[in-house]
């Protein structure tokens, strides 16, 4: 197991918070993409020799990053906040142009992971997965065509979009850690996995024995449990 912190708790100074975190003992980074690239929700409206361009200096700075954790002794072990900046225009339960617009924006976020070596990629975002009038067995239909898109490209760079369940928030979809599984069951694929997080399972009503069974049955699955508190700030 590699213990690791958010980079979203770094604030304004984020070397002086890395030196700092080299020397503590933690391992692993979990990155919040637009803290450092602010502007990386566009490159999914761009195409041509633009998004070309666009991508090899987005390749070549995560490389520079990657190597600068490196002498620090870190390593990037996840993403997170995948979808802030992404505006209104891309929701799993949209109109066929905003689920492609969320696609698109998390296929390209596979490559930054993939220059990263970023095991996992952490879905949340409740503001975006809610089912409307839609019935689970539509709905879980619908984001299971769309992740197994995403998973297929995450896998082809060797990381893994993982959903994560949430309880709270005003989060309609996917709350618990059975309806998790259910929908990765549906996807089936390699690319896709579970992220747990210990504050919504207290607020599912998930246990622990629940969680292990989880990783026992998937362990390829599941490649980062976040350690959290119900209203942790």
């Amino acid at each position: 197991m590699k213990l690791a912190i958010s980079n979203i708790a770094f604030g304004e100074n984020q070397q002086e918070a890395l030196n700092r975190v080299s020397q503590s003992g933690v391992e692993g980074l979990v990155v919040a993409p637009t803290i450092i690239w602010p502007s990386l929700p566009e490159i999914a409206n761009l195409s041509g020799q633009e998004l070309t361009d666009r991508l090899k200096t987005l390749e070549r700075e995560a490389g520079d990053y990657r190597n600068r954790l490196g002498d620090l002794g870190l390593a990037v072990v996840g993403l997170q906040s995948l979808t802030y900046g992404v505006g209104e225009n891309a929701k799993i339960f949209g109109t066929e142009e905003e689920g492609k617009n969320l696609a698109e924006h998390l296929k390209r976020l596979t490559d930054l992971a993939g220059w990263l070596d970023a095991d996992s990629m952490a879905f949340g975002s409740p503001g975006l997965r809610n089912p409307g009038e839609l019935g689970g067995e539509q709905a879980m239909e619908r984001a299971a065509k769309l992740f197994g898109r995403v998973a297929i490209a995450a896998h082809d760079n060797n990381t893994q979009i993982a959903f994560e369940p949430l309880s709270g928030y005003d989060n309609k979809f996917v709350e618990n850690l059975n309806q998790a599984r259910e929908l990765a069951n549906r996807i089936d694929h390699p690319g896709f996995g579970i992220h747990p997080d210990t504050a919504a399972m207290f607020g599912a009503g998930d246990t622990p024995e629940n969680l292990a069974s989880l990783v026992r049955d998937h362990r390829d699955s599941v490649r980062g449990i976040d350690a959290s508190a119900p209203d942790l700030v």
